[in-house]
């Protein structure tokens, strides 16, 4: 049986880690005669080095994360598409761990675990906070939807259900929307901890923590979709205040709750004040959008 050839995706804004990420590919175990490696968006910097199965594909303006995936997608190759992100670097039997349950057919979507460096107090509340499912320590099994650092999915899924939305501008919610649409169309999210990637976060300071959360709240498909009306929602996002003052008076609980959740597994008690800054920071993106949005 001919093994599939497999398409890796990295969209790119000038990432000044985007050649440790592209060591750890061409390092992977996996036969390289099965790899091709696509490289989206922008390198001014020079540090993409093409050949060795590397193509960059470059983009004339600053497109987003879900854009150059589109792109890469587009311009794949392969039967399987992979995709990591460029502050990230894949651990060298990353693609063979990530692809062995295709060996199912009943396997169509499979996302890998997160590492991250514990060193800084900041970076580690970060990741905790929005890869807590996802941690290379968590057990395996399905999930409700699954992160684009860390992700991989048969052509024939991307066939069906289409691209990434190009409505979210900033890489936050495009990947959630994203797979809780292929949920939605029958496809299970496959959850592999060994399949793993070493997340380089460089949010270490308290604003850069709130920042990106946030840009999660703001861009959450829990809320809504960018620029349109309110959706329909069920199971426990239909307990979320439909108004923006609402969201802003509740936020302190909500963000209390989140915390607990994610240190359930977790139990890593000392980031319990950074994880509810940044699920304090969600709630106040969250406020932002419902403000903007037409009453449903």
């Amino acid at each position: 049986m001919t093994s599939p050839l497999i398409s890796v995706i990295v969209p790119t804004l000038n990432s000044p880690l985007i050649d440790r990420t592209l060591a750890a590919l061409r390092a992977q175990s996996l036969n390289p005669a099965h790899l091709e490696i696509l490289v989206v968006g922008v390198d001014e910097a020079g540090l993409v080095q093409t050949g060795d199965r590397v193509r960059l594909l470059a983009e004339g303006g600053r497109a987003s994360a879900a854009e150059n995936r589109n792109r890469g997608m587009a311009a794949a190759k392969g039967d399987i598409f992979c995709f990591t992100d460029a502050d990230c670097v894949p651990a060298p039997d990353w693609l063979e761990q990530i692809t062995a349950p295709y060996a199912s057919p009943q396997v169509s979507v499979v996302g890998g675990g997160v590492i991250f460096d514990r060193a800084n107090y900041w970076s580690l509340c970060d990741n905790l906070s929005w890869f807590y499912q996802f941690l290379s320590s968590s057990p395996s099994g399905l999930r409700p939807h699954l992160p684009s650092l860390n992700l991989s999915i048969r052509r024939g899924v991307y066939e069906s259900v289409g691209g990434m939305s190009t409505r979210y501008p900033l890489a936050a919610g495009e990947d959630t929307e994203w797979t809780e649409r292929m949920r939605s169309a029958g496809y299970d999210l496959h959850f592999q901890p060994n399949a793993r990637v070493t997340h380089m976060d460089r949010r270490t300071s308290p604003r850069a923590l709130w920042r990106h959360g946030y840009r999660y709240g703001q861009y959450s498909p829990k809320i809504g979709r960018p620029g349109g009306k309110r959706q329909p929602r069920t199971g426990p996002e239909a307990l979320l205040p439909r108004r923006w003052w609402q969201m802003l008076l509740l936020s302190p609980l909500f963000a209390s709750l989140a915390t607990a959740r994610s240190l359930r597994s977790h139990r890593v008690w000392q980031a319990a004040p950074g994880i509810w800054l940044s699920k304090l920071a969600w709630c106040a993106g969250s406020a932002h959008t419902l403000r903007r949005q037409k009453i449903a």
